[in-house]
């Protein structure tokens, strides 16, 4: 017997078989649900790269401060008319990884960044997390171009696979994707999100088996998680406004309850994030849905997120879970 064919008896079908992985990457990296208890999570604590927002102007059309560079490109806003207190901001960002970790979550703190890159306090939108690892995304707006490179050098160093990234033409972000079980995944299509975008995202997850589901979303939406967030094995939260009856169907097919979010309550309310089936870390602003999720059974944990929020985003936007456990 030749050597090459000695060889060929260890010879490997798989790549990501579980044992094969852990020995090979040191963890059982992704995920193949999006409620399943949380083992690991990257963050990034706000810094002084939000201190550059002291220099935004207000602009009336578009109700925000907004950042501009040298050559008229916009490079951050802030929906507020005073800048961001950047104390408060870290505050409340160490009481949101308390919480995580109080709940069974290894908390990654991704290291500081060039301070032209603001939004990186939201490192979700920068990878969609799949079963085995991730998928770089690849951002529509400018303002968010240096957030990829930062998060595939965060990878590198605690060694996640990158199982492939959006180019070329395509754009899609992690806030619009999101996976329902080992062979589900949705994705919500917007001005963030484009067709080719999909069609990539689709075409990778399908080398996994994954069947991915896509949602047009309306024009004053810009991602899935703004609409739509799996809480528990048979709850979700929606905003039935902005979601299509064909998925509402959907979700009922799968036996999910769509739990929806109490409009009366302010933006970002649905920007939480569970910890494992049917807990939840949830904005302390949102009393009133909060109250609609307690009665069906889901438990709240309360963290105040506000001054976070002036930076347009939540708990769901400045958490990304790198490992949860499978259900």
């Amino acid at each position: 017997m030749s050597l090459a064919e000695t060889l060929l008896k260890d010879y490997v079908e798989t790549s990501f078989e579980k044992h094969l992985q852990k020995e090979t990457w040191g963890n059982c990296w992704g995920l193949s649900n999006s409620i399943g208890q949380i083992r690991k999570v990257l963050v990034h604590r706000p810094g002084n790269e939000i201190l550059r927002l002291r220099g935004c102007r207000y602009d009336e059309q578009a109700g925000a401060l907004v950042l501009r560079d040298g050559k008229g490109r916009i490079r951050s806003y802030c929906k507020a008319e005073q800048p961001p207190d950047l104390a408060l901001m870290q505050r409340q960002h160490d009481r949101l990884t308390t919480a995580l970790r109080e709940n069974g979550a290894e908390v990654i703190e991704m290291e500081s960044m060039p301070t032209e890159w603001t939004n990186m306090l939201f490192p979700r939108d920068a990878a969609m997390i799949v079963p085995h690892g991730a998928v770089l995304s690849r951002f529509s707006m400018f303002f968010r171009q240096g957030e990829t490179p930062a998060i595939q050098r965060a990878f590198g160093k605690i060694g996640m696979p990158i199982l492939g990234a959006v180019q070329g033409a395509g754009c899609a972000e992690g806030g619009s994707f999101a996976m329902l079980d080992p062979q589900t995944a949705v994705i919500g299509r917007s001005a963030r999100v484009n067709r080719e975008g999909t069609e990539q995202v689709r075409r990778i997850l399908a080398e996994q088996g994954v069947q991915l589901v896509a949602v047009d979303l309306p024009a004053n939406r810009i991602h899935l998680d703004s609409v739509f967030l799996q809480l528990d094995r048979d709850k979700a939260l929606v905003d039935p406004s902005g979601l299509p009856q064909w998925f509402l169907d959907f979700l009922r097919g799968r036996g999910i309850d769509a739990i929806p979010l109490d409009l009366r309550n302010p933006p970002l309310t649905n920007n939480c994030i569970p910890v494992c089936p049917g807990k939840v870390i949830f904005p302390a602003t949102g009393l009133r849905t909060m109250d609609r999720l307690s009665h069906a059974g889901v438990e709240v944990i309360p963290v105040d997120v506000s001054e976070l929020n002036k930076m347009g985003g939540g708990i769901h936007c400045s958490t990304l879970e790198l490992i949860r456990d499978d259900i």
